[in-house]
């Protein structure tokens, strides 16, 4: 019993370090929409990129979530979105960036994707007075919303270290809880 569980734990542990050692997925452009040549955007902060779109909410995500994917035999790795509130837009993205909604499409213990959308027509900001609403344009065109795009980055060594760390604090745990068990 004690070796089918030492396999299982070593397949495991090869699983994970394949997965953690994987080339890391394109940081992903937008079609359907202009990138802006903002300074915010640009030169400011040059591993941001922002773009202007008329895609929906959905459009976007849905794009980008299907590029940003991790591929191993063919086979794509399902990646997580995590939902947050807009107001957390300037500590995670960037400071005073307007925000409709933020969502993070992460691959865990590895990168992950921030996408911030600022679409103001939605905007509860303006919900009680359109006279201050302002509609959004990029070289005299109209659009709908402005997307800014923030990966994260995580060093492949640190993965593995964290990784491989993880199967001893388990089983430190493990015995710990059985001995608590056993002297109740």
């Amino acid at each position: 019993m004690k070796i089918t569980k030492i396999i299982l734990a070593s397949v495991v542990y090869l699983l994970g370090l394949v997965y953690l050692t994987l080339p890391s997925p394109v940081y992903p452009d937008l079609t359907q929409a202009q990138r802006s040549d903002e300074a915010g955007d640009t030169w400011q902060h040059p591993d941001q990129k922002g773009y202007y779109t008329n895609l929906t909410r959905a459009e976007v995500l849905g794009q980008l979530q299907t590029k940003f994917s991790l591929k191993i035999f063919g086979l794509s790795i399902p990646s997580y979105r995590l939902n947050y509130r807009p107001e957390e837009a300037t500590t995670l993205v960037r400071d005073q960036l307007d925000s409709y909604y933020l969502e993070e499409i992460v691959y865990p213990f590895r990168e992950s994707l921030f996408v911030n959308g600022w679409e103001p027509t939605h905007s509860p900001k303006y919900a009680n007075n359109p006279k201050l609403h302002t509609d959004l344009s990029f070289h005299g065109t109209p659009y709908m919303s402005k997307v800014t795009l923030k990966p994260t980055h995580s060093n492949v060594i640190f993965r593995v270290l964290v990784w491989t760390l993880i199967f001893p604090a388990t089983y430190l745990v493990y015995l710990s809880l059985k001995k608590s068990f056993q002297n109740a």
